[in-house]
């Protein structure tokens, strides 16, 4: 049986309050497989300014196996220092050529090891654990994966624990070329319009009451920083400014450029595409008049993968309640949590069809998810 398009046709949810609803879940197919990719010790590569390589590196692995076949479809999680992919077996031999190039290049451009694994379905079920899934209608080019079970948390857990069994080694014989075409970081952070932008990590350590505990915290959430438009961190045109500083410019090149003259042309390129962009922008010719819009429309801010992660624009009293609330929740041993604070957001960009199909990945800026995971472990060390 050909399962290749289990998630093309899988039912979608319109509203992120609905993924908690048992019905809306499927498993997944048992000959499908886990791609798991994670920056060693990303942390420190954060503490050292590098939150935007980072962030970068993260989502090469995503790009590359969606270039595979454009007209595939299956989920992924982008998670700030990593990502999580779920993939047919036809797609497997060149997800790991994709891999190991991602490997080479987060390697070459910005000295970050990329730990990548490959861990099937499988397996994971023989080990007791399940992985099922929903998908969330955001616009009609994108729905969002939603994936809840242990297997992506077990998935994660093999690839740091028993790396030499799980790990993706280079294969000569595979010659598939990987394509990274699309991949952008071509904005300056874009600054809040509240007081915060936050990263905010929740993890259910009661089993027994886990969706009436996710299911409390969203609903507080959108009690106190309002439904997902009053909450998203990019919600306004203005908030959009291209960029033009080399440092920022400096991730894209480093990926597509083999050495420093390269680089230099391809900076070069970039800020003459940005300064296109912003003309045709500010003078709305053609469909450049929305692409601000439809960039709004298309941003990955909230999302549920084994936890709930979510970047949302607050005021600092409203952090205060929401940091007093999983308080409450943690000394009660329901949850553990990590939250990082910051004044603006950070967007990489995966772009198929320049006024087609977007993806753009949101995390706050100077660390977000990869710091808001850090607290969340010291808590979950603690217990």
């Amino acid at each position: 049986m050909n399962t290749n398009n289990f998630y093309k046709n899988l039912k979608q949810i319109d509203d992120f309050s609905k993924i908690m609803q048992d019905s809306n879940y499927s498993l997944i197919p048992n000959d499908w497989y886990v791609i798991v990719s994670d920056i060693k010790n990303s942390t420190k590569a954060i503490e050292n300014g590098m939150y935007k390589q980072v962030n970068f590196v993260a989502a090469l692995t995503i790009i590359g196996i969606l270039n595979i076949d454009r007209n595939e479809d299956f989920p992924y999680v982008f998670g700030g220092d990593g990502a999580s992919l779920l993939i047919p077996p036809s797609l497997l031999e060149k997800s790991k050529k994709v891999l190991i190039e991602a490997s080479k290049k987060a390697k070459e451009a910005f000295d970050l090891e990329l730990r990548i694994g490959v861990i099937s379905i499988k397996e994971i079920e023989k080990r007791g654990c399940f992985i099922e899934i929903t998908k969330l209608q955001i616009t009609n080019d994108y729905a969002q994966a939603i994936i809840r079970g242990n297997g992506l948390e077990l998935a994660e857990e093999l690839l740091k624990k028993e790396y030499e069994t799980f790990r993706i080694k280079d294969d000569i014989s595979n010659t598939y070329r990987a394509n990274f075409d699309g991949l952008e970081c071509r904005w300056e952070d874009i600054k809040t319009l509240k007081d915060e932008t936050i990263s905010i990590l929740i993890k259910s350590i009661n089993q027994k009451n886990s969706n009436e505990i996710y299911t409390n915290c969203i609903k507080y959430i959108e009690k106190i920083a309002g439904n997902y438009e009053q909450r998203n961190p990019i919600k306004e045109a203005e908030q959009l400014k291209l960029s033009f500083n080399p440092m920022i410019l400096n991730a894209e090149a480093s990926i597509f450029s083999k050495n420093k003259i390269g680089k230099f042309f391809t900076i070069l390129k970039l800020a003459f595409e940005n300064l296109l962009g912003l003309i045709l922008m500010k003078y709305s010719i053609g469909k450049w008049g929305k692409y601000k819009q439809k960039i709004i429309r298309t941003t990955d801010t909230e999302k549920f993968d084994d936890m709930l992660r979510m970047v949302i624009s607050i005021e600092t009293n409203q952090t205060k309640k929401l940091e007093k609330y999983l308080e409450n929740l943690f000394l009660k041993r329901d949850i553990v949590y990590g939250i990082h604070k910051s004044d603006s957001a950070l967007m990489t960009c995966l772009i198929f069809q320049r006024h087609g199909k977007h993806i753009h990945f949101v995390d706050s800026s100077k660390g977000g998810y990869a710091l808001a995971a850090k607290e969340l472990k010291n808590r979950l060390n603690f217990l």
